[in-house]
């Protein structure tokens, strides 16, 4: 049993020792397909990412268009989208701590582990927030804009 419990802890370390190489030999940046080339080409490109902000903006622009808004819900829309934009802010001032801390990554195993796990402690809470919005904004629409509200959003799930 000890034998097999070494060989597998062995190989676990290999894994992640080579998903961490790769990651730094490729800096991180994996190909988007399609929706990164039109980001890129509209100058919202952040190390191979659209930026956050420019990001929540257009999917803003296309909800709103698509749930056709009366102007009994104008107000309820401008709180939702300012909440979303304000996270979005919030991500994007993230970017140049996550690039600084990526330099002073720690050397050890458990060190990067920990640091990684408040990592996505810090995006699960954002999450968490913007699910409360969303739970929030969603009440006030009609059942045809419930449908065309979820449809952009599993269309712009797809893209993460």
């Amino acid at each position: 049993m000890k034998l097999r419990t070494t060989l597998m802890l062995t190989l676990i370390s290999s894994v992640l020792t080579m998903g961490g190489a790769a990651a730094a030999e490729y800096g991180g940046k994996m190909s988007g397909g399609k929706h990164e080339r039109d980001c890129a080409s509209m100058g919202m490109m952040h190390g191979g990412k659209m930026e956050p902000v420019a990001r929540v903006d257009k999917h803003l622009s296309e909800l709103k268009a698509r749930l056709k808004l009366t102007k009994d819900q104008e107000p309820a829309w401008q709180t939702f989208s300012d909440q979303a934009k304000e996270q979005a802010k919030s991500m994007a001032a993230m970017i140049p701590k996550r690039k600084e801390g990526m330099q002073d990554m720690p050397k050890s195993a458990p060190e990067k582990m920990a640091m990684m796990a408040n990592m996505m402690k810090d995006r699960a809470q954002n999450m968490s927030t913007m699910a409360d919005n969303v739970k929030t904004f969603y009440t006030i629409l009609t059942p045809e804009q419930k449908v065309a509200f979820d449809k952009v959003h599993m269309e712009h799930m797809r893209h993460y």
